[in-house]
């Protein structure tokens, strides 16, 4: 039977940002992450990172079930995703008095929009790409062990070549597109499989994992394999690189048409912080 209530570290790292969503999330600094991370594995707890942008908070208004693995079952829910950031700081201002009616509501959303693209209000954004790219760093300092899972046919391979370019001392353990073996030991997995259908994978298979920390990354191995060229670093600065991604293949544009219902939603419903 499944752990439905599994060890959440936001007290002790003071990061939680409210149930905005329904859910918690980890409202701290990258630097701060890492060394929560770094202290939780030397004391024996086992992780579980979810890396959240708007289309996963939009996909739990669809899906209990998923709603539920980020409500409980996830350790660290960190914000990945420009678009949590400017609800948060709207909601905010908002509580505060600045926006007591819709119109004015929507008049500071377009605002913080346009902070947030000057470079503001960025200090809580993780992306999973950039942490774990840091994780494998710190993998490599502390003599830990990676294994790279998911992602098509050789990514996990790739990535793990570029991994270890970059990190010559690093312990891969392993890489696999699919058939996980759960005998299995290592310190960080790396799960790369589409948005919901990597966390579900993870919360169907946590107990048998033999594993410190496991991480669901998404498209970090098209990055990482050079599938996919990454947006610039200004771009990623800005807040777009969704954006950038779009442009890139936009047979994406289904997906991204979440981001508009986010907003909506956002500006429409008083969220609980």
């Amino acid at each position: 039977m499944k752990n439905k209530n599994r060890t959440r570290g936001y007290s002790k790292s003071g990061g939680k940002v409210g149930n905005m969503f329904g859910f918690p999330l980890f409202g701290r600094d990258k630097a701060r992450l890492l060394s929560v991370i770094e202290s939780d594995i030397e004391k024996k707890k086992k992780i579980w990172l979810a890396t959240v942008n708007p289309e996963f908070v939009m996909a739990t208004r669809k899906d209990k079930k998923f709603l539920e693995i980020l409500q409980s079952r996830t350790t660290y829910n960190v914000i990945d995703g420009i678009g949590l950031i400017w609800a948060e700081k709207l909601q905010t201002s908002h509580h505060s008095g600045q926006a007591n009616f819709k119109l004015q509501k929507i008049i500071l959303g377009f605002k913080v929009g346009l902070e947030i693209l000057a470079g503001k209000h960025k200090e809580n954004l993780i992306t999973g790409a950039d942490l774990m790219d840091d994780l494998c760093k710190m993998a490599e300092r502390n003599g830990q062990t990676v294994y790279f899972y998911g992602g098509w046919t050789d990514r996990s391979e790739k990535t793990a070549k570029y991994f270890l370019k970059k990190y010559p001392k690093l312990k891969v353990v392993g890489f696999r597109a699919e058939d996980f073996d759960f005998k299995t030991k290592v310190d960080y997995l790396f799960v790369a499989r589409a948005m919901k259908k990597q966390e579900l994978w993870i919360d169907d298979n946590f107990e048998k994992l033999k594993v410190s920390l496991v991480m669901g990354v998404g498209r970090s191995f098209d990055y990482y394999s050079g599938a996919l060229k990454r947006a610039p670093r200004w771009v990623q600065k800005m807040g777009m690189e969704w954006l950038f991604s779009l442009i890139m293949e936009p047979k994406r544009w289904k997906r991204q048409l979440e981001l508009p219902k986010f907003i909506w939603m956002v500006l429409k419903n008083p969220l609980k912080i």
